[in-house]
């Protein structure tokens, strides 16, 4: 019951989305200015944030925050923990980023996005003026960045809303992400530590599961996901300091499979408070999301173990996790041929991509359309997500993301040629004639054997634009779902 009004609440969302965009000028113009603020960049650092959030009330600090960071699966995880604990009956918010096809997914309680209407009320009257006050002494450093609105508006909603929960996920890092103004969070969250923005956050895992680890909080409780032994030192060694009790997804809490099919996976869990929980639902695809259920699941745990939501209990767990909602994701679209939309962007994520396809269609030819940001390491994930690694791929459509920071298609097809001379590259001017080109390709890919399967990855900032066209050409909404993040 939870999942369908969920389904529905976010279709109409959407359609009531797309219409105000479209008929109310209000929204269009406060949607524009808060995109406006992109020209501003990304400024790591948190007092312009506490600023901003001291002259709206400090809206943050009645908040009860479950605080989530991570490279790889923050997002599931997020999802996860808020749906269970919205099943429970909190009144539960969820703040994520970026979204995927509308700005409002981005702030939500209850499954239930930020409307236009308040979208409006809260930037004009709270949010906007605060942050031009700031901004009205001319200093550089007083210019708010989007993402630090965005953050503050989050932050007013929930207040507002008087919820019971905010499951907060951090924008990059940690230690200097605007979300760390939190300083007193329930719990901290840490998903799996690989590399990625290392242009900003370290060369090494070492350097970035310290970035990471800095959202550890005196006193207060972290959840890890299983990590690898060098950033589980770091985890371990920041969460000693602060005197703040470590609970290891995998050893404190473990999840394991029971079956496994094209719509979802069955689990049971055991650890914090529930000595053992079976009839568990996971709709979400691959192996990696066991991990993220086991993070996710380890951390409500912790919670009603704490005291901090006591209605948590097996029912809300079994419902919650199948009701959770999470697009873009290991996404399967019809079946003739099936399309698989994902966001891997790194390559812990297409090493993940890779397991999730060879899993779920097992010998069968994949049809791969990428699209990748230049300041990626492009190389590290082609090497997951190409032959030998994933030697089903039989061709491969080149696109390019919606983002100034989009590698051209064609040179990411001509670094391809370069890696795989035998391999068939094509170049597509966008992403929609990209899934519609594939998926021709797929038709045809290899009568009488298997049929072939298309797959979109390599940027989030291309995932709305696949969707729509798989939707598309699939004729009817996707099937499955599932998450590399």
């Amino acid at each position: 019951m939870l999942q369908a009004q969920r389904e529905v609440g976010l279709a109409q969302g959407r359609r009531r989305e797309m219409n105000a965009v479209g008929a109310d000028p209000a929204y269009a113009q406060v949607l524009g200015y808060i995109h406006g603020l992109y020209r501003f960049g990304s400024r790591l650092g948190l007092s312009r944030q506490r600023r901003l959030l001291a002259a709206l009330g400090d809206p943050h600090l009645g908040l009860r925050v479950i605080h989530v960071a991570g490279t790889n699966g923050k997002g599931s995880v997020a999802a996860m923990l808020a749906s269970v604990l919205t099943a429970a009956g909190y009144r539960t918010g969820l703040y994520i980023s970026p979204y995927i096809e509308e700005f409002s997914e981005r702030i939500s309680v209850d499954g239930l996005r930020i409307s236009p209407a308040e979208t409006v009320r809260l930037v004009e009257e709270e949010v906007r003026p605060a942050s031009e006050g700031l901004a009205a002494t001319g200093r550089d450093q007083d210019q708010v960045t989007e993402f630090e609105f965005v953050t503050a508006l989050g932050f007013v909603h929930f207040a507002r809303r008087a919820v019971d929960f905010v499951v907060l996920e951090v924008g990059l890092g940690g230690r200097f992400d605007a979300t760390n103004v939190v300083d007193r969070p329930l719990l901290s969250v840490i998903t799996s530590i690989g590399l990625d923005h290392m242009d900003r956050l370290g060369p090494t895992v070492r350097d970035i599961a310290a970035e990471k680890a800095a959202i550890i909080k005196r006193s207060s409780p972290v959840v890890s996901a299983p990590q690898c032994p060098e950033a589980l030192s770091v985890i371990a060694a920041a969460a000693a300091r602060r005197d703040a009790p470590l609970y290891l997804a995998g050893r404190d809490g473990k999840v394991e499979l029971v079956s496994f099919s094209p719509t979802g996976q069955d689990i049971v869990f055991r650890g914090p408070s529930f000595p053992e929980v079976t009839g568990l639902r996971l709709p979400l695809l691959g192996p990696h999301q066991l991990d993220n259920a086991a993070t996710a699941l380890t951390a409500a745990g912790v919670l009603r173990l704490r005291g901090q939501a006591p209605s948590l209990n097996a029912a809300a767990l079994r419902e919650g996790l199948a009701a959770t909602v999470w697009p873009g994701r290991f996404e399967i679209f019809g079946d003739s041929p099936p399309v698989v939309v994902d966001g891997a962007h790194n390559a812990p994520g297409a090493r993940a991509l890779a397991e999730a396809l060879r899993r779920c269609f097992p010998g069968r030819p994949i049809v791969l359309v990428l699209g990748v940001l230049a300041d990626k390491d492009v190389d590290a994930l082609l090497s997951f997500v190409l032959p030998p690694a994933l030697p089903e791929v039989v061709s491969v459509v080149t696109c390019e993301p919606a983002s100034p920071r989009a590698m051209p298609a064609a040179a990411l097809a001509e670094r391809i040629r370069g890696l795989h001379p035998g391999l068939t590259v094509t170049v597509s001017p966008t992403v929609e004639k990209a899934v519609a080109g594939a998926v021709a390709a797929a038709v045809t890919a290899a009568p009488p054997g298997p049929r072939a399967v298309v797959c979109v990855a390599g940027s989030l900032y291309q995932v709305g634009h696949a969707r729509a066209a798989a939707r598309a050409v699939a004729g009817r909404g996707p099937a499955r779902r599932g998450e590399v993040t």
